[in-house]
């Protein structure tokens, strides 16, 4: 008689079911439109597909609460769901329904005491944050810029910490040459622009982490169109930075840190190509960087695909990666753990990670949930996935 193979315990980081429902913006995925290429300003899609998107870019767990944050594809406005059981995701407006120039909130934090959450992006042309107490109402906040707007700011990080509220972005044409910027706040309701330093040419802030003596930001250095690296900066207080180039953090492409058990600092992202994801760590608070060995984990199809990691968090064990694998044009979401940030085991391969590119990950309530869409290249759908206890 032929064998069966036993069954595959689940594992918590590398095993995920998708969340029962997660609500669309009706107009962005109206059901009667769904042949028809979209009209009018600001609009994406192609005859065939979708007329609108919707992305779901970072999450995070405030006191029970999941909160995350992103934008439609349809007029281009910001939008954020909740769910307080990770399974039903209701739909909230961030900003104006039939917003006069596109506008994204990408990164959130809590702020400080937990007293609700900001939510950093652009409108346009301008940097433009919003607060909430809890994710279901927010109130727009005007963000000052160093050099007046003569030129495209946008907020694409944010931090809270011992010293406040840290934002990081850039400033630049959408395509070309920019250079990092940096905002710090108490409240997430006034903003003060940080002046501008030459430690900030060609970068753009990609993650920022408190540390024992003040903020380390991370950055990716090049253009808008083409990423070549990443730098580091270091500083006391959020006004006075000091740029680290650092040999390893320039051979890759940095998307998000955190700090691991061991108090050590371990990032993630992927090479510049995004051929193979790249992991990082450093044990003196982000003043040099050793980049971790490849390994067949964190390359796929032999090395002629895309393998990138998106966000990492902390688990009970080590650390938790979510990102995507790509073949030619389909991607496919996958996760990473490691008990030392050097080694990675990746996830198997299994149903509900097809088409997908999960974004951010937290813990929640001894499990984990990641967001992210799903239905890429051509559809971008908002969608949810949760991971066994562990």
């Amino acid at each position: 008689m032929p064998q069966t193979s036993p069954a595959r315990t689940p594992v918590a980081g590398l095993d995920w079911r998708t969340a029962i429902d997660v609500a669309l913006p009706e107009d962005a995925f109206p059901t009667a439109l769904a042949s028809q290429a979209p009209p009018g300003r600001f609009t994406a899609g192609h005859p065939g597909h979708f007329p609108g998107q919707a992305t779901m870019a970072d999450l995070l767990n405030l006191a029970g609460r999941l909160i995350a944050v992103g934008y439609v594809g349809w007029d281009w406005r910001p939008v954020a769901w909740t769910s307080t059981d990770a399974d039903q995701w209701a739909l909230v407006e961030i900003g104006r329904a039939q917003p006069t120039e596109p506008a994204f909130a990408v990164a959130l934090t809590p702020l400080p005491g937990a007293d609700g959450v900001v939510a950093v992006g652009r409108s346009g042309q301008h940097p433009v944050a919003w607060t909430s107490p809890d994710g279901g109402a927010w109130t727009e906040r005007d963000v000052p810029v160093v050099d007046g707007l003569t030129d495209w700011d946008r907020m694409t990080a944010v931090a809270s910490g011992p010293l406040g509220i840290l934002a990081g972005g850039s400033v630049g044409p959408e395509l070309f040459e920019r250079r990092a910027r940096f905002w710090r706040s108490t409240d997430g309701v006034a903003w003060t622009p940080v002046a501008d330093d030459p430690g900030f040419d060609g970068a753009e802030v990609t993650a920022i982490i408190p540390v024992a003596d003040g903020w380390l930001a991370l950055g990716r250095l090049g253009t808008g169109q083409r990423t070549t690296g990443s730098v580091a900066w270091r500083s006391p207080d959020g006004d006075h930075w000091t740029r680290i180039d650092d040999p390893d953090l320039a051979r890759g492409w940095v998307r998000s840190v955190a700090r691991a058990g061991d108090g050590s600092l371990v990032a993630v992202g992927s090479q510049p190509d995004e051929i193979g994801a790249y992991a990082w760590r450093s044990t003196d608070e982000g003043r040099t960087w050793a980049l971790a060995p490849e390994e067949p984990s964190r390359t796929y199809a032999g090395g002629k695909g895309k393998a990138r990691m998106m966000d990492v968090t902390v688990t009970p064990t080590g650390l938790l990666a979510v990102g995507n694998v790509v073949d030619v044009q389909f991607g496919t979401g996958e996760s990473w753990i490691t008990t030392d940030g050097v080694r990675w085991d990746r996830s198997p391969d299994q149903p509900p990670m097809g088409q997908a590119e999960p974004s951010a990950v937290v813990p929640f309530e001894g499990r984990f949930v990641m967001v992210g869409t799903f239905g890429a290249p051509d559809n971008y759908i908002p969608r949810a996935w949760i991971s066994p206890p562990g």
